[in-house]
């Protein structure tokens, strides 16, 4: 057999092999999505939601499937990390195509953030409302300039919200929290086919008037804002922020691009479910990796991200405290143990000389 033949069978052979195991690599993910599909049928939609829930958790969210949205907990842990405007300047690189209309105000001796978010984040299409506060410590600095921090649950305010898409009521929402949001998964928009109405009951009329003052240095005249009572209401179509994000128009162009793949990828693998919460618990099992995808874009990743982030750097910091604390104690043992074995003649000779002295002074005694 020639060498051109011999070689010729060694690929063929490896190439049936490959055929085979793909073959069998597909057989074996046919079963574990019908596995899967007999599952979510045969599971309760109670069961469902408490095991979609348990897995969000962890980033501070949960689904409603009355509402047929996401939305973040009220003691979420993002609650201890606040916010700033890098957050929005980054939020591109997130998969986050986002507007953002942030009102800054002065109030009982504070800085005030009351902000708006609206658009695609990763395969959701959402908004949200946020309060954050500033104890005023650095009074030099311009309010963009600040970092918030939450607002604690006494300053709560109640607030209402309802997200338009071309003219669709897509959610609406209404809560007292510091945070109100909400994400509808698969769905692709673009911020500008996105109108979000929105209404804050203030605690006193002198923080509605502050608050008024702040929509008014942004650039909402009076005939946009709604007031009654104590209440303002206002809608967020095109922001007055004219602050544009680091990032260039291709990038985002591109980021909205890869949303819209990937909203169509959902749409596709799920085709046999009609419902959010029976999509979610299949993905869960026939699919877990696509499920880990949905946690790593939108504001999900980015506050998951942020909390990695710190708590890398509390690690760093204990580890490099740990090594000088070790460091010193080394150095302390090193040192005591070098004045140990140090020689001095001197002293050598008087400590023999006084052991001589002892042992004459015992023979004497004896001798007595």
């Amino acid at each position: 057999m020639s060498f051109d033949t011999l070689l010729f069978c060694i690929v063929t052979i490896i190439f049936i092999l490959i055929l085979v195991l793909c073959s069998l690599f597909c057989h074996y993910r046919s079963l574990c999505r019908r596995k899967a599909k007999c599952q979510v049928k045969a599971q309760s939609d109670k069961k469902k939601l408490q095991e979609i829930n348990h897995a969000l958790a962890p980033f501070g969210f949960a689904y409603d499937p009355l509402k047929d949205i996401f939305y973040s907990l009220e003691n979420a842990w993002q609650k201890e990390f606040g916010y700033g405007k890098l957050y929005d300047d980054l939020a591109p690189l997130m998969n986050m195509a986002i507007d953002c209309e942030p009102i800054y105000f002065d109030y009982g001796g504070k800085k005030w953030l009351i902000e708006f978010w609206k658009g695609q984040y990763g395969i959701t299409t959402g908004a949200e409302i946020g309060l954050y506060v500033n104890d005023g410590e650095e009074p030099g600095k311009s309010p963009e300039d600040l970092f918030y921090s939450c607002v604690p649950p006494k300053d709560q305010l109640p607030i209402t919200m309802a997200l338009y898409k071309n003219g669709k009521l897509l959610f609406q929402r209404s809560q007292n929290h510091w945070w109100l949001t909400g994400f509808v998964l698969g769905e692709f928009s673009y911020p500008g086919e996105l109108m979000l109405n929105l209404s804050l009951a203030f605690e006193d009329l002198e923080m509605m008037d502050a608050f008024l003052t702040g929509c008014c240095q942004a650039g909402y005249q009076k005939e946009d804002l709604c007031v009654s009572c104590s209440t303002v209401s206002l809608c967020l179509y095109r922001p007055k922020n004219t602050r544009k994000p680091h990032c260039c128009k291709i990038y985002q162009k591109y980021v909205q691009w890869q949303n819209r793949l990937n909203c169509r990828l959902y749409a596709h693998v799920t085709k046999s479910f009609g419902r959010t919460i029976d999509r979610l618990y299949y993905l869960m099992l026939a699919y877990p990796h696509i499920f880990r995808f949905l946690t790593r874009t939108g504001r999900l990743a980015w506050e998951k991200r942020q909390k990695y982030k710190r708590k890398q750097a509390r690690h760093h910091k204990r580890s490099q405290k740990k090594k000088y604390h070790g460091h010193s104690r080394e150095r302390k043992r090193h040192g005591h143990g070098r004045e140990k074995k140090r020689h001095d003649p001197v002293q050598e000779k008087g400590r023999q000389g006084c052991s001589q002295e002892k042992e004459c002074c015992g023979h004497g005694r004896e001798g007595k």
